[in-house]
């Protein structure tokens, strides 16, 4: 299991479903994402932040699990 960082990047679109921990974005440059799914309040948070991203404007950073394509961590540029 390896971490890809990545930065400064836009995010296109969001998705989500009422299933549970079923997020996903679409981050420039990047397939579709989903938060990894450790814990429903650690997806939920990632998704209000990937939202707040795209509405304003702002840009993330973070990385992702590269075997699973799976957010780890984000921050919100």
């Amino acid at each position: 299991m390896a971490y890809v960082n990545f930065s400064n990047v836009k995010v296109s679109m969001t998705f989500c479903s009422p299933h549970s921990m079923n997020a996903w974005a679409l981050i420039e440059t990047q397939p579709w994402r989903k938060p990894q799914p450790i814990s429903t309040d650690g997806v939920s948070n990632m998704f209000v932040m990937l939202n707040a991203a795209k509405i304003s404007g702002r840009t993330v950073s973070g990385s992702y699990d590269d075997a699973t394509g799976q957010l780890y961590t984000l921050y919100l540029n």
